[in-house]
């Protein structure tokens, strides 16, 4: 899920001896391996040269050794020791100036083209002054200080568009919060510097660097790319003993890549999440087909790609098939070819058949990337979700209109009416426009607070797509009913004035439905 973030980052200016210019100034910011900014929560030092240890943990933003420390050799030609926090930052930061002495200064802004963007002359006094700095373009700049004895520089790193270009006095003083330290530093000494984040899901230690500093410097700390997780908030029942999370979008698969699937080696294709949960491939659902490079999001039951060759009757069973098979094997069924047939122990999407389902066969792509991780809930899950769950408010679910998409809003168990006057809920007699909901009032709102959109996105049966934005359908893992086990899969459905929810609702197998994935949460 790509988003802005706001970040911070955490400083550290370890200073030894009297002299001003004897400063030095580590500015560190977290990164992924990808070149998105990581949110740092703290970073360790240790001086490996004379076995100490610091930590500097947020909000503490300067971690300082005191004059008294082990003399490091004077900097020449620096004017002012600069520090920024948060840095990076959204539109606007905070910038220390600290001075050796009263003077003049002129202050200014580059971005990476080397065009100047501000200028500004100031009076700076002798000690800290604080400069608010503010940018319109999400980017790196440097701001430049240059007074009589020289000329300091620092990195800043604008992660959001903001309201405009300058830079402001503030007046003197220093960042409210400050750790003081005794240790002793010198040139030449090892610093061993490890970096820690919350924001990660699995990653929380970033890449050890190994740094002599003998000058001021901006330390980027890398934590490796990790795959997105693509799980929404919230926690929903599905039965009295189990609570799940939905995928934050629709499944979706391409024949072009590849992935790993259960038990090992690679299978052709990609899968992933849609983006926003409001998305649906629609109408280019008929170009389905195993040459077509496009993406879907209609397939039939089972199609996970798994076959069990010795099931003859399996025939249909790539997420790109659109056909149906009907062998008469005995005068009490017929056999479409999707999914696990009676020649098997389960039937369903489950046990020794479990492969037959998506996202325990495949690797999604942006929901962790590993097979197993995922699969989709049968039709008794998806009755007890919608019609029998017991939640805070009692609103389980209401059709709505989401970015002018019509489908079915699912509330968490945790939901109150006060997160937002959901009309006509728990209704299914009622029509898509009963909720019209912005995008911005969806994300900001609904979502965070852990509600899930399915979107109608319509069927398709063979390559002939209807139903778009009018009728949404989407599978469970079970049959219908064990009389015609072979035939007929569960499906949860909705239209205009029309719900669907209960153990008798399905289709035949070669319909093409969507699919929206859960991971189990313990009680």
């Amino acid at each position: 899920m790509k988003k802005i973030f706001a970040f911070f980052a955490v400083m550290a200016a370890v200073s030894a001896h009297s002299a001003f210019s004897q400063d030095i100034t580590l500015t560190f910011t977290g990164a992924r391996t990808d070149g998105a900014y990581v949110v740092l929560d703290s970073v360790q030092v240790q001086n490996i040269t004379r076995s100490w240890t610091e930590t500097v943990v947020f909000p503490d933003t300067v971690l300082s050794f005191p004059q008294s420390g082990s003399g490091i050799a004077d900097v020449q030609g620096v004017a002012a020791s600069l520090s920024a926090y948060p840095n990076p930052f959204n539109g606007a930061t905070n910038v220390a100036v600290a001075m050796s002495q009263s003077t003049n200064a002129t202050v200014q802004v580059f971005n990476l083209a080397g065009q100047k963007i501000v200028e500004q002359t100031m009076a700076l006094q002798a000690g800290n002054n604080l400069l608010e700095v503010r940018l319109q373009q999400p980017q790196v700049h440097i701001l430049a200080v240059t007074t009589p004895q020289g000329r300091s520089t620092i990195k800043l790193i604008n992660s959001r568009q903001g309201s405009e270009n300058a830079v402001l006095s503030r007046g003197t003083g220093v960042f409210a919060n400050k750790m003081q330290s005794a240790q002793p530093f010198q040139i030449g000494d090892t610093l061993r510097i490890t970096g820690f984040t919350s924001q990660l899901s699995t990653i929380s230690q970033s890449r050890v660097l190994l740094q002599s500093p003998a000058a001021s410097d901006n330390i980027t700390l890398l934590f490796d790319t990790i795959p997105e997780r693509g799980i929404l908030p919230g926690s929903f029942s599905v039965s009295a003993e189990q609570e799940v999370h939905f995928a934050k979008g629709n499944l979706q698969y391409t024949t072009t890549g590849t992935h790993v699937v259960a038990g090992g080696g690679t299978a052709p294709g990609t899968w992933r999440f849609a983006s926003h949960q409001w998305d649906t491939i629609g109408a280019a659902n008929r170009n389905i087909s195993s040459s077509y490079t496009g993406w879907i999001d209609l397939f039939g039951w089972g199609t996970s790609g798994y076959h069990n060759t010795n099931d003859i009757y399996n025939t249909f069973y790539q997420p790109y098939s659109t056909g149906y098979y009907t062998p008469i094997v005995n005068a009490t069924f017929n056999h479409y070819g999707y999914g696990p047939s009676t020649n098997m122990q389960d039937t369903n999407l489950l046990g020794t058949s479990a492969n037959y389902d998506w996202g325990i066969y495949n690797a999604i792509s942006n929901g962790g990337n590993e097979p197993g991780l995922w699969r989709t809930l049968t039709q008794a899950e998806w009755a007890y979700l919608l019609e029998s769950r017991t939640t805070v408010s009692g609103v389980r679910y209401a059709k709505a209109t989401v970015n002018g998409v019509q489908g079915l809003i699912i509330t968490p168990d945790n939901w109150t009416t006060a997160t937002y006057p959901l009309d006509s809920v728990n209704l299914t007699t009622i029509s898509f426009t009963a909720n019209v909901i912005t995008a911005a009032q969806w994300v900001s709102t609904l979502e965070s607070a852990g509600c899930v959109f399915l979107p109608a996105a319509g069927l398709r049966s063979g390559r002939n797509v209807s139903g778009v934005n009018t009728w949404g359908t989407y599978w469970a893992s079970t049959c219908r009913s064990a009389s015609v086990a072979n035939s007929v899969a569960n499906n949860i459905s909705f239209q205009r004035g029309y719900c669907s929810f209960s153990s008798y609702s399905g289709n035949a197998r070669y319909y093409g439905h969507s699919v929206r994935l859960v991971t189990n949460n313990k009680k």
